[in-house]
């Protein structure tokens, strides 16, 4: 195996590592997403609420 073959080896395993890395933050940023989305909801409702008691 030439030093260029090792150098290949080595960029695979840690693109390979990258990948994972970016994976887990997508998920991460995802879960992320679904708690905003979550809490937007529930002040979008809680105004709505408070509107119809102010004007019913």
């Amino acid at each position: 195996m030439t030093e260029s073959d090792n150098r290949h080896e080595v960029s695979v395993v840690t693109d390979g590592r990258e990948i994972e890395s970016y994976k887990q933050e997508i998920a991460r940023l995802k879960q992320l997403v679904v708690q905003l989305s979550e809490i937007v909801l529930r002040n979008v409702i809680k105004q709505r609420q408070s509107r119809k008691s102010e004007h019913p």
